[in-house]
């Protein structure tokens, strides 16, 4: 499947107004080895009937029929330690579907020392655009360690290999006559050129090559069509699942938001690639109209890594703007049913971002019954529909407008709320994914 390599990317901006986004490796000349391993994860079954009064019954005939097919068949999935961007949540709530369908599934996660981590680091950035970096030396030493950590799995045989993401992505050559797919579930339609050319010839080894959306996809003629599976939420998890008024108001309160005031609400997992500061300018101008609106800006954190410097950057930007709530993850004042109250409770969400792969952030605002105004490019227009289920907004001024139209306007705010939470039910639900990915494996017969 030969893949154009010459793809490159043009400048984005990020929080501090640079105009591009540089992540460097630094070469380590007194080590000459790089360590990787892979992990067994273990995966339950969970009963799909459970998730039959927010998907349907036909859903889930839908499934039966698609695993008749495939039952019986033995699949890894292998993705990469610190990846982030809702891949393990994605997996920890899909694979325990397939098991209940009569797969064999697996999944194992690769790891490594510092090195492996800078490089997958590196090769995610450099498919979403960014400058990687990323030198010969720690090139090879990155297939070397993918090689002696798919040596692990010698003697193991699978009907499939699933490889998530690009870290993974080097184990296909050590998998030796394995049947391998790639799912990279990035955008990366406008990816760094050099890590692209890095990557390209493992993408070619695989036999099927799995974006969220075929626009996502680096561009350039291959031998077939790229294949396209969206991601989907699970209804049920406590971040999606419907709260009593009562515990959501309590929830909000416990953080600071007033109930006797309009709310809209930004949630995201705080990287390079979001814009928090459009939201902000936004937020802004629509308070000159609405001098009552609140901003609740919620921000998931990992362990180190862009989010830390850019919350400062958030923090001394909105210093002193009444009404404005920036609130993260950190320190567990900030879980799941937090996120779920913020989505059923505000009148409005804000999805803007600078470029990031899918998200279900959009769906998961839908599912509550919440209209989104996001950007018209990325992951937001795939799941909603401009003005039926929200607004797509060109800049600060326009987004602002959309905002002040939904806060004077409920009734029109509860329609657009109701028809995304349909249209997510339809497209957005894991369900629907195990779906594809039944059908999928199905056409590999």
């Amino acid at each position: 499947m030969p893949l154009r390599t010459d793809s490159t990317c043009g400048s984005l901006g990020s929080f501090g107004g640079s105009s591009v986004t540089h992540l460097t490796l630094h070469a380590r000349s007194t080590l000459d080895t790089m360590s990787a391993a892979l992990q067994r994860t273990e995966v339950g079954a969970r009963p799909l009937d459970e998730l039959a009064p927010a998907c349907g019954a036909e859903a889930l005939e839908r499934i039966e029929a698609a695993a008749s097919r495939v039952r019986g068949q033995r699949i890894l999935h292998v993705s990469a330690a610190g990846d982030g961007g809702g891949v393990p949540d994605l997996l920890g709530a899909l694979l325990p579907l397939a098991a209940s369908t009569g797969l064999e599934v697996e999944w194992r996660v690769l790891f490594g020392d510092l090195q492996l981590q800078e490089l997958s680091a590196g090769l995610r950035a450099g498919m979403q655009g960014a400058e990687s970096a990323i030198t010969d030396a720690s090139w090879e030493r990155y297939l070397e360690a993918c090689g002696a950590a798919g040596g692990a799995l010698n003697g193991e045989s699978y009907d499939a290999v699933v490889l998530h993401d690009p870290a993974a992505l080097g184990l296909v050559r050590a998998l030796g006559s394995q049947r391998v797919l790639w799912r990279c579930h990035l955008d990366a339609s406008h990816p760094d050129g050099p890590a692209w050319e890095r990557l390209a010839p493992l993408a070619e080894a695989c036999e099927d090559v799995i974006f969220p959306a075929r626009s996502f996809a680096p561009p350039g003629p291959t031998d077939q069509p790229v294949r396209a599976i969206a991601p989907g939420i699970d209804p049920i998890a406590p971040r999606n699942v419907e709260l009593a008024p009562r515990m959501a108001g309590r929830l909000l309160r416990r953080l600071g938001a007033d109930l006797d005031r309009p709310l809209c609400s930004q949630l995201m997992r705080l990287d390079r690639w979001k814009d928090p500061h459009k939201a902000l300018e936004a937020f802004a101008i629509a308070r000159e109209e609405l001098p009552q609106l609140q901003f609740v800006i919620a921000c998931e954190l990992e362990g180190g890594g862009d989010g830390w410097p850019a919350l400062k950057e958030i923090s001394d930007y909105a210093a002193g703007q009444d009404g404005l709530h920036l609130l993260t993850s950190y320190g567990g004042n900030l879980g799941d049913l937090e996120l779920g109250a913020l989505n059923q409770l505000s009148r409005l969400a804000i999805r803007l971002s600078l470029r990031e792969g899918f998200g279900l952030a959009s769906s998961e605002a839908l599912w509550r019954n919440t209209p989104v105004v996001g950007n018209r490019d990325g992951g937001t227009p795939l799941q909603v529909r401009d003005g039926i289920d929200g607004y797509l907004a060109d800049d600060a001024a326009e987004t602002a407008e959309r905002i002040i139209e939904l806060v004077r306007d409920p009734g029109l705010a509860i329609e657009m709320g109701k028809a995304g939470h349909e249209r997510v039910r339809e497209r957005f639900l894991i369900t629907r994914v195990l779906e594809d990915e039944l059908r999928l494996l199905a056409s590999l017969n």
